[in-house]
């Protein structure tokens, strides 16, 4: 009896490891099958404009990444513009004001009309703010298995640091431009210009070496950039003062831009300076109605830009300050 127990015993477990045999080693199998199947790389529509720095930091991330993330470029800002009652500034220059014009694609993705923005072209999905897509493009390029350097330092600790110094640079070395552009009176340029100052002098004394984070590139050196390159617009339109000085605190501010615009994907992004410059001028003379240009007549910065408040816009009136009009 107890021989026949055992061998029936036996025999049950037998039969449940043929069937666990049998089995199991099709999950591995699967899994390794899936893991290993490649998936199709998303492909992304570009809102952009080519005159717009903000627009100018997701074009350097791209362009860093190129080979492993695929997009069209579309421009979808623009001018539009109407008549003034009034010179602008009274420099009799164009009885004219200049109004952003949005293409219906840029509004039907980001009511905002802001660029730049990325479209996901299989779901429709929209990703925004310039330094959001910064780190967008290089999430999705790492994913895609790009070979280029992480934009996002790997260490946790100097990631962090990389944010936050994104956002300081955003808002002391980015938005004072348009305070100097924009502003009619002279005090008013003298105080973003000494912001500006301040905060190149506090970058330059960030940086581990060449770049923010060391000796490549990374986020904080394309928040900048787009910016950095353009300074030359505020001696040229506002007078030598407002040159970035090339000696004292901010000496390594040049070094540190010269490395940049050497860079080869960094050098094909850059915007012809008199194309720009007649471009930029718009800012300069006070005709210019973007968000932008709008939030700093009004007393804001220009990281500080509000859809209703800014897209409404009222024409010049003899008579009052361009400067909060």
């Amino acid at each position: 009896m107890n021989e026949t127990m055992n061998a029936m015993r036996v025999s049950f477990a037998a039969k449940r490891l043929l069937r666990q045999l049998s089995i199991k080693p099709k999950a591995p199998q699967l899994l390794r099958q899936l893991s290993t199947t490649p998936k199709p790389p998303r492909k992304f529509q570009y809102l952009t404009a080519w005159f717009c720095p903000y627009a100018h930091r997701c074009t350097l991330a791209l362009e860093h990444h190129k080979g492993f993330i695929e997009w069209d470029s579309v421009e979808a800002l623009g001018w539009e513009s109407k008549p003034s009652e009034v010179g602008e500034e009274h420099d009799k220059r164009v009885e004219e004001h200049f109004y952003h014009w949005k293409s219906p694609a840029l509004l039907k993705a980001n009511p905002s009309g802001l660029v730049p923005t990325l479209v996901d072209v299989e779901s429709q999905r929209s990703v925004c703010e310039s330094l959001n897509t910064i780190q967008f493009v290089d999430e999705v390029a790492r994913r895609n298995g790009s070979t280029e350097p992480p934009l996002l330092p790997l260490d946790l600790i100097e990631r962090a640091r990389a944010r936050m110094w994104a956002e300081t640079v955003n808002k002391t070395c980015c938005s004072p431009y348009y305070g100097v552009l924009v502003k009619a009176d002279e005090e008013g340029r003298r105080e973003s210009f000494s912001t500006l100052l301040k905060g190149l002098s506090a970058f330059c004394k960030e940086l581990k070496g060449t770049f923010f984070s060391g000796s490549i590139p990374s986020l904080v050196d394309y928040a900048l950039l787009p910016w950095a390159y353009r300074f030359y617009v505020l001696e040229h339109y506002k007078g030598a003062a407002y040159a970035i000085p090339r000696e004292g605190e901010t000496a390594r501010f040049h070094e540190w831009l010269d490395a940049m615009v050497a860079l080869p994907q960094v050098a094909r992004t850059l915007p012809e300076k008199g194309r720009y410059l007649e471009h930029v001028g718009k800012y300069a003379t006070g005709s210019a109605r973007s968000k932008v240009a709008n939030a700093v007549r009004r007393g804001a910065q220009a990281h500080e830009i509000d859809d209703d408040i800014d897209e409404a816009v009222e024409e010049f009136k003899q008579g009052t300050n361009p400067s909060r009009t």
